[in-house]
């Protein structure tokens, strides 16, 4: 009877982990069009999880061959045209990759850091296709941006395309890590979604990227603690800047402008 006990709330967490960390939605009539005023390109293509679509935004400039594409990955509780609110305040220059995870938006299928891997691989050689580029051309052309969970999803990315240019916004380091701080020891062994920030950006800095991370003082869904861990493992190689009083979310709306300088910047 105490094992049926002991076991019970890790079966509980085996069957519902997904919903405690993902929060995937569909898009409205609002969202296309806010990205038809975007002159925005959806970008379908075929995964394990079957039909996903990531979406193209050109630069505002009409450069036809944009030197910097900016690949975006929001929160898990974010769709990724939510970044179309941010980009009136960046340099129109700047072309960007918006890509959804599985599940979310327009994409089929359930997310996973395997899947999300696979699909943001997937979506920059889609677009590579689309800008009609060799790899090669359209390597040193990507920079990441990621917020939250979007962070893990970049990085990875980042180690896949070997990025150079990654601007972090409030990361975890690991979400086991996280885990332990919301469910406690050992109970956050159980996770099966082992994003790993800590073994990425090592693997990105050590083929010289440059990293900067922005972090809320205030944030009480991942303590900037994580960032400082993430930052100190790496001094002079990952410039972290603290923002005191910002938390989570409003970080992004709140902070929009420095984070447009800062994009220019790296």
């Amino acid at each position: 009877m105490i094992f049926l006990l002991l076991l019970l709330p890790v079966l509980l967490l085996l069957g519902c982990q997904s919903k405690l960390i993902y929060y995937p939605r569909g898009y409205d009539e609002g969202y296309r069009q806010t990205l038809a005023s975007h002159s925005g390109i959806p970008l379908p293509y075929e995964t394990s999880q079957g039909r996903q679509v990531a979406h193209y935004i050109p630069a505002r400039n009409g450069d036809p061959s944009p030197k910097n594409i900016w690949v975006c990955f929001g929160g898990n509780g974010t769709l990724a045209l939510d970044w179309l609110f941010y980009m009136e305040a960046w340099d129109p220059s700047f072309a960007y990759l918006l890509a959804d995870y599985p599940g979310y938006g327009d994409c089929k299928g359930m997310p996973s850091p395997q899947r999300i891997r696979e699909s943001s691989k997937a979506a920059i050689e889609t677009l590579t296709t689309h800008l009609k580029l060799t790899p090669e051309e359209m390597q040193p052309r990507l920079r990441v941006l990621g917020h939250s969970i979007g962070c893990a999803a970049g990085l990875m990315a980042a180690d896949d395309f070997h990025i150079q240019k990654i601007f972090l916004i409030s990361p975890f380091t690991t979400l086991t890590e996280m885990g332990k701080r919301v469910i406690g020891w050992p109970l956050c062994y159980v996770n099966m979604h082992r994003f790993d920030n800590r073994k990425h950006l090592a693997h990105v800095v050590n083929r010289g990227a440059k990293v900067v991370i922005f972090h809320g003082t205030a944030d009480p869904v991942i303590p900037v603690e994580m960032s400082r861990d993430l930052a100190s493992a790496h001094p002079g190689k990952v410039i972290l800047q603290e923002k005191e009083g910002w938390d989570h979310n409003e970080i992004l709306q709140g902070l929009v402008r420095e984070i447009g300088v800062t994009m220019k910047g790296l």
